[in-house]
């Protein structure tokens, strides 16, 4: 018999819970969010020679000219969450590391992880700003098949370059409709936007939540008391992470 979905959890709660979401893993800030029972954000890519580490791609580094996350060996962090008992969040950086996301989740359980990517169907051209990482695309079909395998992992899609105003005006009514049915068809749980987190509103919240798709939001810069409903919260300061049930 198969747990609870991490999304599913958080529907049946009828309250928002919020992710720590962080660039760097470090052994110190993985046993404080387990201490705390928190939760923590491992970015899964791979290297030339396709073996898998912990951060972002070659190709990201090289075109936004950020330094190079110093984070701990993936294989450690993951054997200290999998003994441990807090969710996470698996981001997949990279196309070809598909394989390591898979052993990663069954290493910590398919109801403790939420598996993230940037989704082609949602490369859009509304307001392009900034390097396209290429290697961080994958299609939606990906998220498809990995809930056929782990029916009780949680799917994230990520979209790129919407109108910042997609949530505040009417004229993406059809934009919407959309991306949900496209999110429903593929059964994926979450899906984050990226556009202003201000621009969320109860109302945006509710049409997702109307067929189970929770919306993420990033709570560091807004008020959120002004939302009501359930989405995923993400935030930088482990203080604001929510602890596990």
């Amino acid at each position: 018999m198969n747990h609870l979905s991490l999304a599913q959890k958080i529907l049946d709660s009828k309250k928002p819970f919020v992710f720590f979401h962080t660039l760097c893993v470090t052994k110190d800030i993985l046993q404080q969010a387990i201490d705390e029972g928190k939760s923590m954000d491992l970015d899964v890519c791979v290297d030339d020679a396709g073996k898998p580490y912990l951060g972002h791609s070659k190709e990201y580094y090289e075109k936004s000219g950020d330094p190079w996350d110093d984070s701990m060996p993936l294989w450690e962090a993951v054997n200290l969450i999998s003994n441990a008992a807090i969710p996470v969040i698996v981001d997949c950086k990279h196309f070809n590391a598909w394989s390591y996301v898979e052993e990663v989740i069954n290493r910590i359980g398919e109801d403790r992880c939420l598996v993230h990517t940037f989704v082609s169907e949602f490369c859009f051209d509304y307001d392009r700003s900034g390097p396209d990482f290429i290697s961080e695309w994958s299609p939606i079909e990906k998220l498809h098949l990995l809930k056929s395998r782990f029916p009780s992992v949680t799917t994230t899609a990520s979209a790129k370059w919407l109108p910042n105003d997609l949530l505040v005006s009417d004229q993406y009514e059809g934009l919407l409709q959309n991306i949900r049915l496209m999110l429903k068809d593929n059964y994926v749980d979450t899906v984050c936007l990226n556009v202003p987190d201000k621009t969320f509103s109860d109302k945006s919240l509710r049409y997702f939540l109307e067929e189970n798709i929770i919306l993420h939001v990033g709570i560091d810069n807004i008020d959120t008391t002004q939302l009501s409903q359930v989405y995923i919260g993400e935030t930088d300061d482990l203080r604001l992470a929510s602890k596990k049930d």
